[in-house]
């Protein structure tokens, strides 16, 4: 392991973006890159820093470890192809799920529009919870079990992979805040209305519909974004991710139920 996979392993197990890295060294984020993939080299200043900040040697840092082996490590090996199949398995799983919450969020459409006939909102809200568990157990079902262990054990990957997950991440990470942040309003703006309107300060009418529709879309964006995020973070992240206290929960209870089967 050379000195740019080094900082790079370090940084991330410290869950700093190279951004904040530079920001505690007093440098840009474009030299903190170029350290990470050798194309470039710290000054000695730099290193005493690096080696403050990790809590290690200099020496340690500057010396390359042929066999820093991933046999000592504990965990679970996460090829390309699989990260690659799971990130695509998460997607689906999360459009389904998002179109659960959309479903449910529904119900109060019919029950807006059509305010005289008690008949029509009860065949509408039975057809949005319906739907809605429709896509629930859609959701269950493509969940692969092959990738239900990414969430019980800490994760191991090749410098590259974790690399290349870690720019996607970046990229990734700004779309889905285009994508939550208006999801959010949308979301907040309906339970606004909605609360406003329970409490009798707003009358219910035909065009509460348009506000459940804009409360629904907005909680579809919302989970959508939150979900392929989180999915994210499992792969990059996961030092941080395994530290949970969830985590080491659900570890224990697979281990006891391993032990009983």
């Amino acid at each position: 392991m050379n000195l740019g996979e080094k900082i790079f392993k370090l940084r991330k197990e410290k869950g700093l973006s190279q951004e904040a890295l530079a920001e505690q060294l007093g440098t840009t984020r474009q030299a903190v890159s170029k350290w990470e993939n050798n194309q470039g080299f710290p000054e000695t200043e730099k290193l005493l820093q690096l080696s403050n900040l990790f809590e290690v040697s200099v020496d340690f840092l500057l010396k390359d470890e042929k066999q820093e082996t991933g046999s000592e490590e504990k965990g679970y090996y996460v090829s390309r192809e699989l990260a690659r199949e799971y990130l695509a398995n998460a997607r689906k799983v999360n459009k389904y799920m998002g179109l659960f919450f959309l479903f449910l969020a529904f119900t109060g459409i019919p029950y807006t529009l059509f305010p005289n006939h008690t008949i029509w909102q009860i065949l509408g809200i039975a057809v949005c919870i319906i739907l809605g568990i429709l896509a629930w157990t859609i959701a269950m079902f493509t969940e692969q079990e092959k990738y239900k262990i990414l969430r019980q054990e800490p994760l191991l990957f090749d410098y590259d992979v974790l690399k290349e997950l870690s720019a996607e991440y970046r990229e990734i990470e700004k779309k889905c805040k285009i994508i939550a942040i208006p999801s959010m309003m949308l979301f907040l703006c309906g339970i606004l209305t909605i609360s406003f309107t329970a409490s009798g300060k707003l009358p219910w009418s035909a065009y509460h519909s348009l506000v459940f529709l804009g409360f629904s879309l907005g909680l579809f964006g919302f989970v959508y974004a939150l979900g392929i995020m989180e999915s994210y973070e499992l792969l990059v992240k996961n030092e941080q991710y395994a530290s949970r206290l969830l985590f080491r929960i659900q570890k224990r209870i697979r281990k006891k139920l391993d032990k009983t089967v």
